[in-house]
């Protein structure tokens, strides 16, 4: 029986399966565990910063959203603002052409065509200049644009 099993070669396999396993867990079971450890950390770190980005990119996509929703209301407001406003220059500018109208047929049938000519061609020409300056500054669509047509407006003399 003491063929089948020596002490001494168990004890010395025991030593040697104790200073493997010491430096196997020491040397690589160890730091391996502290790097897996690491890396799920930063896993996770990363896991939770994409989600702060996912969010962030949703607020910004609303917040995009809703600045386009209002830049479209504040376009038609500004659009029909010009609107009204064009159609009261329009009025006034016609009701002064007929009281120049009205002024020039009293000073007689000559002189009311050649006056009613040179009014027409000039309001024509202020009307085209108007349009044409309205026309450039509602494109541009912002607020110092209506102010400039206003005051535009208000210097046009027929």
């Amino acid at each position: 029986m003491s063929a089948l099993f020596d002490l001494s070669s168990f004890i010395i396999q025991a030593i040697n399966f104790a200073v493997v396993a010491f430096v196997l867990r020491k040397f690589f079971f160890v730091p391996y565990m502290a790097y897996l450890d690491a890396e799920a950390i930063k896993r996770r770190t990363l896991e939770v910063e994409i989600a702060k980005s996912a969010n962030i990119l949703t607020d910004a996509h609303n917040q995009a959203t809703n600045i386009i929703d209002q830049s479209k209301v504040d376009a038609k407001l500004i659009a029909s603002e010009i609107a009204e406003n064009a159609r009261k220059e329009s009025v006034e500018l016609i009701k002064k052409a007929h009281a120049d109208a009205d002024a020039a047929r009293s000073k007689g049938f000559d002189d009311i065509a050649l006056e009613r000519k040179m009014i027409i061609d000039e309001l024509r020409s202020k009307v085209i200049d108007v349009a044409l300056k309205m026309n450039e500054k509602l494109f541009a669509k912002n607020e110092s644009n209506v102010e400039f047509l206003k005051t535009q407006a208000k210097t046009i003399e027929l």
